[in-house]
């Protein structure tokens, strides 16, 4: 197998290697082949959506954790730093959460961890939706309340027990 690297043609004996040329990952679009590691990974050069070039390893192209910007999407989330840490919650673009620990936890984030009622703050409360799920009420922040278990027993079965 021959490749042309910077105006060079080489051959390269690993003929285990995928031409990966043309092929999108992330945000990097692979534009050429650009040198060949110790260890015989071939290195890509790749194009950033936002106009960056970066060369990157090509296994760590193909990993569903591997390199997916130039280093833009690092930054971009430096500026916008999550409240959690890192974690990735699925949002739908209409500010739904398809996951409802997340939900919780972004409510909980909002009004704080004492009940919204009673004010009670002794043990961790609950999330409850102000209008129910079977109603058409949908996990989004605005739907949520914190309550203790209490106003939730309170708030399902009525009076107190």
């Amino acid at each position: 197998m021959r490749w042309l690297i910077n105006g060079v043609k080489i051959k390269i004996m690993n003929s285990r290697i995928k031409n990966l040329k043309g092929l999108k990952f992330g945000k990097l679009s692979v534009i050429s082949l650009g040198a060949m590691s110790d260890d015989g990974h071939a290195i890509w050069v790749c194009k950033c959506d936002c106009g960056g070039t970066k060369m990157v390893q090509g296994n760590n192209l193909q990993k569903k954790s591997g390199t997916k910007s130039c280093g833009c999407l690092l930054k971009q989330r430096d500026i916008h730093p999550l409240w959690n840490k890192g974690s990735v919650y699925s949002i739908k673009g209409d500010g739904i959460y398809s996951q409802k620990h997340s939900w919780a936890k972004a409510v909980i984030k909002k009004n704080g961890s004492k009940c919204n009622r009673c004010g009670w703050d002794k043990a961790p409360c609950d999330v409850h939706h102000i209008i129910p799920k079977s109603m058409g009420g949908q996990n989004t922040i605005d739907n949520g309340e914190v309550i203790c278990p209490n106003c939730h027993r309170i708030e399902h079965y009525g009076k107190k027990l």
